[in-house]
């Protein structure tokens, strides 16, 4: 066997296309394409794209936010994202949705965009210090290589495995604020759980804990349970607890049936030392978030189930790469999501569907968007849950399109944009703003 067919009998084993899997997309919709010999080799000729990206533009928006709390901080008053816009010279635009963090990054970067085909992923993915910055390129250029092709996202990085992915309610203590609801005690979070399930659907449940006591959050767990019996339950406190309070809450929680305890305590020691002493499955997205991640996790026995997330783990490809690490080695996958507009929930939406190896029902955010930027999709003004799924979009590439007018009022709303700190420090003076620690 060559190191070529080597190479791709590994690849296809793991589950993997990459670029030029998605070139010989492209060349299977060239009329000019077909019937041509194509051997295999890398040295084959074969036709190429003159697709060249002509324009740049990152923007920093921002859209109203709750006061949701978590183990460290409360949200600002609005949260800000970065929309990366690319367009290549004969028309077409790709887009994506980043952390607004990631604008710097993409700036100074554009040099190393701009006149490149946005077919030269691999390239583009040595060009960025961050997985952030080069996911968002990675994304904003499939989404143009669809639009080229006639074909959606998912078909570039693995097909549809489910044209639907389901998603839970992310649930939250939240902060009373004069403008906003009061959810900050467990009865409160446990009916917010059920008003989650009667507007979306939602079966199951991702409750953000780290912010009350413990005792507290283990009694909201026996109210959604008690409230909703077959609710599938899971809990993050973001590694607010130290292993002994993460053994005493696992112990207590046990009989509820959870689907996984995700990040109790910090560390890949402090996850092995749980994890020994618990039935219930150990998820993460803070302890295995690089690929040097991976072998100490094995070692030490600190997870189960890993959370893929196309923004930590640097694009769409990549989380495939992690799908593939994961079956493996046998741990399980559900989806991570950050606070976002549509155009990150579309994404989110593709990723989930093309990855079979995706066995739990995905975090998001969205519920909580009350101003987004895209256009309507099939009539309504943001995408639509149904029965606790949010279906593939139909569009060729990511299947969502900028509204002008909103992201015009997006970026205004960036100068409006505040903390609610002080308001922190009244309803919980001694709460450890901004200092991610272990508070029990």
């Amino acid at each position: 066997m060559t190191d070529w067919n080597r190479r791709q009998w590994i690849a296809t084993a793991a589950g993997i296309t990459g670029l030029a899997g998605i070139e010989d997309m492209a060349l299977a919709f060239d009329a000019n394409a077909y019937g041509q010999n194509r051997s295999g080799s890398p040295k084959a000729a074969r036709p190429r794209s003159k697709m060249k990206i002509s324009k740049f533009k990152a923007t920093v928006v921002a859209s109203p936010d709750f006061a949701l709390l978590n183990s460290w901080n409360v949200h600002d008053t609005h949260f800000k994202r970065t929309i990366l816009e690319l367009e290549t010279d004969d028309g077409f635009t790709g887009i994506a949705e980043v952390a607004a963090g990631a604008a710097q990054e993409l700036e100074a970067s554009r040099d190393k965009v701009l006149g490149r085909d946005p077919f030269e992923i691999e390239y583009f993915r040595r060009q960025f210090k961050t997985p952030n910055a080069f996911g968002a390129v990675e994304v904003a250029c499939l989404d143009i290589i669809g639009k080229a092709i006639n074909r959606r996202v998912v078909d570039l990085i693995g097909g549809a495995y489910r044209e639907a992915q389901a998603f839970s309610a992310y649930i939250f203590f939240v902060m009373p604020t004069p403008n906003g609801p009061d959810y900050s005690t467990p009865e409160a979070v446990a009916r917010q759980f059920q008003e989650f399930n009667q507007k979306y659907g939602f079966t199951s449940c991702k409750f953000k804990g780290g912010v009350l006591h413990p005792d507290k959050e283990i009694e909201a767990l026996r109210m959604m349970r008690a409230a909703m019996p077959n609710a599938k339950l899971r809990i993050d406190p973001n590694a607010a607890w130290s292993v002994e309070t993460s053994v005493r809450v696992a112990k207590a929680i046990e009989p509820l049936g959870m689907e996984y305890y995700e990040d109790p305590t910090p560390g890949l020691d402090g996850m092995a030392a749980v994890r020994r002493q618990t039935k219930i499955p150990l998820a993460t997205n803070m302890v295995v978030t690089r690929m040097e991640h991976i072998v100490p996790a094995i070692q030490k026995g600190s997870v189960d189930v890993v959370l893929l997330d196309n923004h930590y783990m640097g694009g769409l490809n990549n989380v495939r790469y992690w799908a593939a690490i994961c079956e493996a080695v046998g741990w399980g996958c559900s989806g991570h999501s950050n606070n976002h507009l549509g155009i990150s929930m579309a994404i989110m939406t593709h990723m989930n569907c093309a990855i079979s190896r995706v066995g739990y029902d995905a975090d998001s955010h969205y519920p909580w968007t009350t101003e987004d930027i895209i256009k309507p999709v099939n009539g309504a003004p943001m995408l639509q849950f149904k029965d606790g799924k949010m279906a593939l979009p139909d569009a060729p590439g990511l299947g969502v399109e900028i509204d002008p007018d909103k992201m015009a009022k997006l970026v205004e709303n960036v100068k409006r944009a505040g903390n609610r700190h002080e308001q922190l420090k009244k309803w919980d003076p001694i709460y450890p703003l901004n200092d991610h620690r272990i508070r029990w």
